[in-house]
């Protein structure tokens, strides 16, 4: 594990490039969001519709990118691989919105068990949708709202709290391997779901966990210190160029990882589902 996530730092520092088209893409997708706020129902409906679009196709291209790196790490001109992304878009473009589609369905379905299994085993806090929307205005309101609150209410909004995070993380870790099984195996992404479960739950399930739980970790100290240091305009640009880094480190350490795994000769893992 120690070895693949120095391998990983390798790979990253030689081809920095990949951090070109993410942070082209939040700049291109911030100004396309502002430019498209507002409008009628319909327009707000064909901004997203593009926008989803466009998602599927930076992921396409840049995952990629993200493969070529990880099987090609003693490429002599790293900065090369920007030719690539068009490669993937053409390749992988389809296979990524259902991919996304397919995250959103299975992330749907477990949110709605959560909130099945929160109203039954922790009910109803009984806080009006108002009331929440009035007490995250301001501080001073956010105060003056947890105090009109009976301690029963904390509570069960705590645990609310809790099990939403719990299953926010596990649709995370659920999914951790998809798009590695979609690049790596096979361009259907129903199979690439299903090869994705079968690796994350049967071999190397511990490690799997703690790959997991090392990104997590890692991302939540990084935000954190973005959060302390946010007033600072310095202090700002080197954590938002600290975040992209880590986004494109996150990448290669799992598809590596997958691909060290779950691909190399010698891994000894069946395809057959």
């Amino acid at each position: 594990m120690l070895g693949i996530l120095k391998e990983s730092v390798h790979i990253t520092n030689k081809y920095i490039i990949l951090a070109t088209p993410l942070i082209l893409f939040s700049l291109l997708s911030t100004i396309y969001l502002v430019l498209s706020a507002g409008g009628t129902n319909l327009g707000i409906f064909i901004s997203v519709i593009l926008y989803f679009l466009m998602f599927a196709a930076f992921l396409s291209g840049w995952f990629f990118m993200v493969v070529k790196s990880v099987k090609n790490t003693e490429e002599d001109e790293p900065n090369g691989l920007i030719k690539c992304f068009t490669e993937g878009v053409g390749e992988y473009f389809l296979s990524s919105v259902v991919c996304i589609l397919i995250s959103l369905f299975v992330g749907t379905i477990l949110f709605v068990f959560s909130t099945y299994i929160g109203y039954k085993l922790i009910g109803n806090p009984n806080v009006s949708a108002q009331a929440l929307s009035s007490a995250i205005v301001s501080v001073d309101a956010m105060k003056s709202f947890l105090l009109s609150l009976s301690s029963e209410q904390l509570m069960k909004i705590n645990l609310w709290n809790l099990l939403l995070f719990a299953t926010i993380s596990f649709v995370y870790f659920d999914i951790l391997f998809y798009p590695a099984a979609l690049f790596f195996k096979t361009k259907n992404p129903i199979k690439a779901f299903l090869y994705s479960q079968k690796d994350l739950f049967s071999r190397h399930f511990f490690k799997n966990a703690a790959l997991y739980i090392f990104l997590f970790v890692l991302y939540f100290i990084i935000s954190i210190l973005a959060v302390l240091g946010g007033k600072n305009i310095v202090m700002h640009f080197l954590f938002t160029l600290v975040n992209f880094y880590f986004m494109v480190y996150a990448a290669v350490l799992v598809f590596n990882y997958y691909y060290s795994h779950y691909m190399k000769i010698g891994s000894k893992i069946d395809e057959v589902i």
